[in-house]
């Protein structure tokens, strides 16, 4: 099968919960017998512009870091951005359809839905549209001029589109125009980054989290949180700095790193930083306001007594299943599904609310001794249920039935 995708990250090293899933999904394809060209973002301007990655063939459309787009000038510049990965994924495809039939376009994300409408009604290609998110239709987040932009181009594609993939069947009840489709499959994920994160040995784990602690100036007896993520108001970040202050007066000794930043809406981080200053909590709360590459996190969440993601709305969560991969404690808010991080099964914490109340007791137990076993039961969880290959193979599959209409 000869596949094209367009996206709005390409290897290696792309931001976000997409990059991750772009990354590891080629990585799945590897094995599969299928030709597949992407065309996506980068933010490397020495990487050439065509390559190789694993067996895909990727064409990079050069962009900005997310977080230097805070002014209007930056703003126009995402803009160009957009316009300029949609006419370059378009382009691609006819150049690679004129040379030889592309059976397929899989389009991720409603940002280059127009890609995927210019494919369907000019070039007639069969897509497949993956709806990676909900976000725009749930939740504060639903009432930004971004979201409404995004809900009118996922449905113009969702109309369009031969078949749709979501991550689980939670999207589609988030979704109101894909109730009651026959032609829209949950496609559970791979556990993101995980295959390039190797878990390490007690002497190397130990080696990390005394570099990691040195580096904020933690002392010891003092417990490590880590949280990694957009600082967006459903992610709870609010509700877990709070939960820090709370965990503080109760007697606990901790410490928070928050790996990320608020893009695109960056006045989230200097809300969040206002809070921790009002909170007093400078030297317990350490607000990185920047993503952390690949082998970084990495060695935030080996260093972590415990790993906390408290969302209320959280599409898949690759970032929770790439700590508990790492032998992390990990503590999950509501908007995780339980049947992907195990809840159920104790591979994790998972709270009902983001609210302090819950949170506090519920860092606090996975950050201490009274479950030593935590960590061990998540990493076999993951290893268990969330294969990048099997991830894979299933989307071919479901491929495969649009080509064949």
């Amino acid at each position: 099968m000869r596949i094209a995708m367009v996206c709005t990250g390409a290897p290696p090293d792309p931001y976000g919960g997409l990059g991750t899933y772009i990354e590891g999904l080629l990585g799945g394809l590897a094995a599969q017998d299928a030709e597949v060209h992407l065309v996506g973002a980068s933010r490397f301007p020495d990487l050439p512009k065509v390559s190789r990655y694993h067996q895909a063939t990727v064409r990079r459309v050069r962009v900005a870091k997310p977080w230097t787009h805070a002014s209007l000038l930056g703003l126009l510049g995402m803009v160009w951005a957009f316009v300029r990965l949609n006419v370059v994924g378009t382009w691609y495809v006819w150049r690679l359809h004129r040379k030889a039939k592309v059976d397929l376009v899989a389009v991720h994300d409603w940002m280059c839905a127009p890609a995927g409408l210019a494919c369907a009604r000019l070039l007639k290609i069969p897509v497949c549209y993956h709806i990676h998110s909900a976000e725009s239709f749930v939740g504060a987040s639903s009432k930004s001029l971004r979201a409404a932009v995004g809900r009118v181009l996922n449905r113009a594609l969702s109309k369009r589109a031969d078949l749709i993939v979501v991550p689980s069947a939670a999207t589609v009840s988030d979704i109101p125009h894909l109730a009651g489709r026959a032609d829209v499959f949950p496609i559970s994920h791979g556990a993101g980054r995980a295959w390039r994160m190797p878990c390490p040995d007690d002497a190397e784990r130990a080696a990390v989290r005394d570099e990691v602690r040195s580096r904020y100036g933690i002392p010891e007896g003092r417990r490590l949180l880590v949280y990694a993520g957009r600082y967006a108001p459903h992610k709870g970040v609010v509700q877990l700095v709070e939960s820090i202050r709370q965990a503080v007066d109760g007697g606990a000794d901790v410490a928070l790193v928050m790996a990320g930043t608020g893009w695109p809406d960056v006045a989230h981080d200097d809300r969040l930083t206002e809070r921790v200053g009002r909170l007093e909590l400078g030297d317990r709360v350490h607000l990185l306001r920047e993503w952390l590459d690949t082998d970084d996190l990495r060695d935030h969440m080996v260093a972590a007594d415990a790993c906390v993601f408290p969302s209320a709305y959280e599409p898949f969560g690759f970032v929770a299943l790439e700590a508990m991969a790492l032998r992390a404690r990990t503590v999950v808010g509501p908007g995780f599904d339980e049947d992907i991080v195990g809840s159920e099964q104790d591979a994790c914490l998972r709270t009902s609310t983001v609210e302090p109340a819950e949170l506090v007791p519920a860092l606090v137990r996975a950050s201490g001794d009274e479950d030593p076993e935590l960590g061990d039961r998540a990493r076999r969880f993951v290893r268990d249920h969330h294969s990048w290959e099997a991830a894979a193979g299933r989307t071919l599959d479901v491929y495969a039935r649009a080509v064949e209409n």
